[in-house]
């Protein structure tokens, strides 16, 4: 067992106190001397009045040192005392100054007043500096908290600006950039792996005519309805579909070859036909041109692989439209 633990604590006063004790005794010491010099002095006498001068001035010495004891504890000690805790105050947490703590004291020596008046000063200055620091800390975490707001809608911004970049206003589809970005990534992959890469170009027959017919609500319309077909017929996380502008509209089906792809978009064309849009079923007819990547049919490009889907579509539309067309 540790016998320090069962110590009292030690009060951190104590060196204080018996600094102030000793300089008591200090000045204590020569008033006992000179009173047990006049008592023996006065039992010498039989204790009656004292004969001589000398016994008279010890007696004298020891009133006016009894005097000196008493002043020195009121101006001295006591003075010093407060002022010590009002330095330990300090140490604790400045606090502002009282009116009785700002005012002298009344029969204080002057020097001692100064003394008190400085370290009242001291205290006075370290409570404003300690209110101006918790006030600064106050506002940094009020601009540290608004420049995370900021940061946030920033980001938030900058994520809506990046996806309005890449995304048709319209439809809610890829758009031009989209596309581009992501055919030149599908074809490196497929050209490293050897593997298929489709990409159908789609165009609605005569929109400009039924959009002189029914208007460009309507048209916006069939529009928007169109392009959640082939969404939802397109749906897989690796397939895209784009709309390139006006009535164009383009699928990027990575893995699929000509065969598959074929079969989807003839499913497609009939969904198409049995819309029902302004103007009666059958409204609406498409145009599809449609070429593949494989390794048995290569393409030097990703542009070669677009201009050949391109001149397909261009077939399908001049044999009588609403149809699809192969690349060669």
């Amino acid at each position: 067992m540790n016998l320090e633990s069962l110590a009292p604590p030690l009060d951190a006063a104590l060196p204080r106190r018996l600094s102030s004790v000793r300089l008591r005794l200090g000045l204590s010491v020569p008033l006992l001397t000179l009173a047990a010099v006049a008592f023996f002095e006065w039992s010498q006498a039989g204790f009656h009045a004292p004969a001589d001068g000398w016994a008279r001035a010890a007696w004298l010495v020891l009133l006016l040192s009894a005097v000196q004891l008493l002043l020195i504890e009121g101006l001295l000690l006591r003075p010093l005392r407060r002022l010590a805790a009002g330095v330990e105050a300090m140490e604790s947490a400045p606090l502002p100054l009282t009116p009785e703590e700002a005012a002298p004291t009344p029969g204080q020596a002057a020097e001692l007043d100064r003394i008190g008046h400085a370290m009242r000063r001291v205290r006075s200055s370290l409570w404003q500096q300690d209110q101006d620091a918790r006030e600064l800390r106050r506002e940094l975490a009020q601009q540290r908290q608004l420049l995370e707001h900021a940061r946030t809608a920033l980001e938030a911004n900058q994520r809506e600006l990046a996806s309005l970049a890449r995304t048709d206003e319209l439809t809610g589809l890829a758009n031009q950039r989209a596309f581009d970005e992501a055919l030149r990534r599908e074809f490196k992959r497929a050209q490293r792996l050897r593997g298929l890469l489709s990409v159908a170009v789609l165009d609605l027959d005569e929109f400009k005519a039924f959009n002189q017919r029914h208007g460009a609500t309507a048209g916006d319309a069939a529009l928007q309805r169109f392009a959640a077909m082939l969404a939802d017929r397109f749906k897989r996380d690796t397939d895209l579909v784009a709309r390139l502008g006006g009535e164009e509209f383009v699928a990027l089906l990575p893995g699929v070859g000509m065969a598959e792809a074929q079969g989807v978009l003839e499913l497609l064309r009939d969904e198409l036909r049995a819309l029902s849009l302004p103007g009666g079923e059958g409204s609406l007819t498409v145009s599809i041109g449609l070429a593949a990547l494989s390794p048995a049919h290569p393409y030097l490009s990703a542009q070669a692989l677009m201009q050949a889907a391109d001149e397909a579509l261009y077939i399908a539309k001049h044999a009588g439209r609403d149809r699809l067309s192969l690349a060669a």
